[in-house]
């Protein structure tokens, strides 16, 4: 939220990425990797162009942070759908940076932008400030990268049996379309067939309409249905959660504890823990934990994410 003081004083508007081509973006050309670059107008044209945020991790684009600020919140949609259409790459990962071709294309789109200068933050889990970095964008990510590290990356030596995992509360898991991080960051250092336990409120549901309707259309009633179809249609954002969903819950035993209604959570193809409207979310974690436990060996390993969006995990 801007302060009354500060609207003020300056003018601020807000970015609108479906705008028409020849009104709010303009063209900047493509980038190496094909993306074509639409970008705010009022941006592109401005003296100097500053970018300000927080260095944090990111579960495709590695590091959010630097030039991403306007590279993707003041790109059109058309370039935001072609730089996004490269998480599938294996190497678009959480914690991953001068490989990951979804980054790689953000840092060219900045250059192209001709970012002049960033202001970012790293903060630690509870969102307090613990650095401060400004500088040239690209200094900036190279000097941030570290520091979010010590704070956010867990190496482990063995992968899990189990893993309970939270967002990290209220705003982390406010929508599915948070939460879902949790689930994708937790599978990084899973055994194949393990159980993620995924506790997340989810208030305002999935937080995608786009999403709960592609999944509503005829078929989607198995995660491998829903990366065939992905496959076959390619990146769209909202339908986008699906693939992700499925992707990471196709290779565990997801079980969901959420504020969410089951029938629609089913429908969606998470697997929720409680049977009927209401259940209370302890309640649910009880039943959840009752039946995973009951089939574990004393050798298990059992894991625990309470801030699981911000995790980086790594395999030693």
């Amino acid at each position: 939220v801007i302060p009354a003081g500060i609207l003020g004083r300056y003018p601020a508007f807000s970015h609108d990425a479906d705008a028409k081509h020849d009104a709010g973006l303009v063209y900047l050309g493509e980038t190496s990797r094909g993306t074509p670059v639409w970008v705010n107008r009022r941006f592109a044209e401005a003296d100097l162009r500053i970018v300000v945020g927080d260095i944090e991790p990111h579960q495709f684009m590695g590091f959010s942070g630097g030039v991403k600020s306007a590279a993707i919140g003041l790109a059109g949609k058309r370039t935001v759908n072609a730089n996004h259409a490269m998480m599938t790459d294996p190497r678009a990962q959480i914690g991953r940076y001068e490989d990951n071709p979804c980054r790689q294309d953000v840092e060219e789109i900045g250059r192209m932008m001709d970012v002049h200068y960033a202001v970012n933050a790293v903060l630690n889990e509870e969102r307090q400030i613990v650095h401060a970095l400004a500088g040239d964008p690209r200094a900036v990510m190279e000097a941030g990268i570290p520091l979010v590290r010590e704070i956010f990356q867990v190496a482990v030596a063995e992968p899990f049996d189990l893993m309970i995992a939270s967002p990290g509360g209220h705003p982390k898991d406010i929508n599915l379309y948070q939460a879902q991080k949790a689930l994708g960051h937790a599978t990084l250092v899973m055994r194949p067939g393990g159980t993620v336990i995924v506790a997340a409120a989810c208030p305002e549901g999935t937080g995608s309409r786009s999403y709960e309707d592609w999944m509503a259309e005829p078929g989607m009633t198995s995660h491998q249905a829903v990366l065939e179809r992905y496959a076959r249609e390619g990146y769209l954002i909202g339908p986008h959660k699906a693939f992700q969903i499925s992707r990471d819950a196709g290779r565990v035993h997801l079980l969901f504890v959420s504020d969410m209604a089951p029938d629609f959570a089913r429908r969606l193809l998470l697997n929720p823990v409680a049977d009927q409207p209401g259940m209370a979310p302890q309640a649910q974690l009880d039943r959840a934990l009752s039946a995973v436990l009951a089939n574990l060996s004393a050798e298990t390993r059992i894991g625990v994410m309470p801030w699981a969006n911000a995790t980086i995990p790594t395999m030693n």
